[in-house]
């Protein structure tokens, strides 16, 4: 599958989205706000004619984001958000295999947002030799995604503090082949393209 739609919003906030050639995967990072713009770009997406499937690993997402997103539009909400589909997933096995869940019944018009993956995986319960390894189970399965032809927008958090997110976060920075970072400075936010792979779809 080759996604061919272009998104017709043209406002700072969706710019990178718009140049995102969803054959790679994306990862969008910050130490905050960027669930939020998360959201925007699923607006962004279901406005381009794509369903939306969240894989929501640390209850980050609002439906009333999007809800408000469509009303500043004078649009109603209910259709954009009947395309938007969300999964949650608290533990590390339970990520693992809805990941693998969705390598087996993926949708070709759908585009995937993996919102606060690593989160579960720090969890007090989990040791830290059975986190790691399991991060590293779940990067081989995120890595799958592009030889799958499955659209992957990764939403995560830079500001852990555990150790294993230290030794696992460049991983995931060297295996997404876009990389956008959301700064907020003097309460004004800036979106800076770190990598990006060759557009054109």
């Amino acid at each position: 599958m080759v996604l061919t739609k272009k998104l017709q919003i043209s406002t700072d906030a969706y710019e990178p989205i718009q140049n995102w050639n969803q054959r790679d995967i994306g990862l969008l990072t910050g130490e905050r706000g960027m669930y939020k713009l998360a959201h925007f770009w699923q607006y962004a997406m279901v406005c381009s004619g794509f369903q939306v499937f969240n894989l929501d690993c640390a209850i980050r997402f609002n439906p009333f984001t999007i809800a408000e997103e469509t009303r500043k539009q004078n649009l109603q909400p209910e259709p954009f958000l009947e395309q938007i589909r969300v999964q949650r997933a608290f533990t590390p096995y339970q990520i693992l295999d809805a990941l693998k869940e969705i390598m087996t019944s993926k949708d070709d018009n759908t585009i995937y947002f993996l919102l606060a993956p690593c989160k579960q995986f720090f969890d007090g319960d989990v040791k830290d030799d059975e986190g790691l390894f399991l991060l590293n189970l779940m990067l081989q399965l995120i890595e799958k995604f592009p030889d799958a032809n499955l659209p992957l927008l990764i939403i995560e958090s830079w500001t852990y503090s555990h150790k294993n997110f230290k030794i696992f976060f460049p991983k995931l920075l060297r295996a997404t082949q876009n990389l956008w970072e959301l700064k907020i400075e003097e309460g004004l936010s800036r979106i800076r393209t770190r990598k990006t792979s060759i557009t054109g779809v």
